[in-house]
């Protein structure tokens, strides 16, 4: 029991315990409106392939969580309860396990999608990290062979049209089969491969020289690092080093998928050594990655799963799952970088305010007149409210100042104008286009006015 404390010590503390979690952080509203935004072009996609929500718990059954093995538990967080719990740390495994039980009597395919935030436990320098992020994504369950992997590669092509990437942004799909990583591995020394695995996977030119290998195997290893890049040479390559099935499965889907991916301006990459980061793949893999201001960003992973689903399913040796999930935080950080406001619209928002206190009756009148009409409102009091009632400058009807925030809007302005004199409202156009909300307030205390309605411009928010 601490009986006494210097009070910069109690100051510091409460600084300390006024922060989130480390590696956590507080969205803000615009970054919060964007989220929403992005995940609903998302859901567009997925509606239109015929997929459904669903929204599995965030808390799970460690046995669940660890995907039978294929998740280290070192990255769990786990939850002090009696039972073994523990907050996911992705979703898939969940969606296999709900799946297989409380949905195992539908029929196949079973086209599901979801959002929601994901948690991970990491170490950096010696501490201890939290680290949430929002996903949403799909999962494709019994659909084998190419039918099932051209549709879910599709999906993705179609989410990329579907966001407003920047040709800066250089879109590449990095394709691979991990069943391939493992034939390739089967020709070296077996207490070689974990150690080969985990270096060309990460494309570690360091860690493969310290490993002990041959000299034959050693540059055998070097070559196939070397070995990614455009799919048709990369075939072509590959057929030197492996006749195994998973060429020929990579060959059909490129065929299936080159026009599409041409179409939504993403580049087609195969890497026969990429794997993701947790292990319960055991078929087509993908990744989508950008380039961002400073490096390369992932923004979505996924691929094949049929072992996770037997595993959850025992006696179903014909269970197939492919998905991906979108990393949404990545996706904003990107997109904002070109869109001042992903989530602008093209429609009207309202502020409403009042110079007496005998006129607050009349402006919620007015608030719930717009929110009938579908119109975002908000009560917005006028900081001139005591002076002007003071000086008797108070005006005894509602009064209108109507702005816009892009040329293109102009006309829409205008109009609004018209529908507020043919009520017999006092109005006024604002002379020029008011680019933001706060803009918007700033002229309205330039020439206080108790209604100001503010016309939003184009999606991207861009200024003239």
């Amino acid at each position: 029991m601490i009986l006494w404390q210097e009070r910069s010590d109690l100051q510091s503390s409460e600084e300390v315990n006024r922060q989130p979690a480390r590696g956590a952080r507080d969205l803000l509203p615009q970054d919060v409106e964007d989220n929403r935004w992005i995940c609903a072009q998302l859901h567009y996609v997925y509606r239109r392939w015929g997929y459904k929500e669903l929204a599995p718990p965030t808390i799970e059954r460690l046995d669940t969580l660890e995907a039978a093995g294929a998740i280290d538990e070192n990255v769990l967080l786990k939850v002090a309860t009696r039972d073994a719990l523990g907050l996911r740390p992705e979703i898939t495994a969940s969606v296999a396990r709900a799946a297989c039980t409380r949905l195992a009597g539908l029929p196949r395919p079973l086209r599901l999608w979801y959002e929601g935030n994901v948690f991970q436990r990491e170490d950096v320098g010696g501490h201890e990290r939290v680290q949430e992020e929002l996903q949403s994504g799909i999962e494709l369950i019994g659909a084998p062979g190419l039918a099932g992997d051209g549709e879910l590669v599709a999906i993705l092509l179609d989410a990329c049209r579907q966001l407003p990437f920047h040709p800066e942004h250089q879109p590449t799909l990095l394709l691979g089969h991990s069943a391939l990583f493992v034939t390739l591995l089967a020709d070296f020394p077996t207490h070689q491969q974990a150690g080969l695995r985990q270096a060309l996977s990460r494309y570690d030119m360091l860690q493969l020289r310290s490993l002990d290998l041959s000299d034959a195997d050693r540059q055998r290893a070097q070559r196939l690092l070397r070995v990614r890049g455009e799919p048709e040479a990369v075939l072509d390559t590959l057929s030197d080093f492996s006749k195994a099935a998973a060429v020929d499965e990579l060959r059909a889907l490129l065929e299936l998928i080159a026009e599409r991916a041409r179409q939504a301006g993403v580049r087609l990459q195969l890497d026969p050594t990429f794997l993701p980061t947790f292990t319960f793949y055991d078929g087509v893999v993908l990744r989508l990655i950008c380039k961002g201001a400073h490096a390369l960003t992932p923004v979505a992973t996924g691929g094949r799963y049929n072992r996770l689903l037997r595993h959850f399913a025992p006696g179903d040796r014909d269970a197939s799952g492919t998905g991906f999930s979108f990393k949404v935080e990545r996706l904003r950080g990107l997109l904002q970088d070109h869109r001042t406001a992903l989530s602008a619209q093209t429609d009207v928002q309202v502020l409403v305010t009042y110079r007496s206190p005998d006129n607050l009756g009349g402006a919620m009148a007015c608030l719930e007149r717009h929110h009938r009409a579908l119109v975002k409102a908000e009560l917005l009091p006028s900081h001139k409210v005591e002076e002007e009632t003071t000086q008797g400058h108070a005006s005894p009807g509602p009064q209108v100042l109507v702005t816009y925030d892009h040329p293109m809007s102009r006309e829409a302005a205008t109009a609004c104008v018209q529908r507020h004199r043919t009520a017999q409202v006092e109005v006024e156009l604002w002379p020029q286009p008011c680019p933001t909300l706060d803009a918007a307030r700033a002229a309205w205390r330039q020439r206080p006015l108790p209604c100001l309605e503010w016309l939003t411009g184009a999606r991207d928010g861009s200024a003239p």
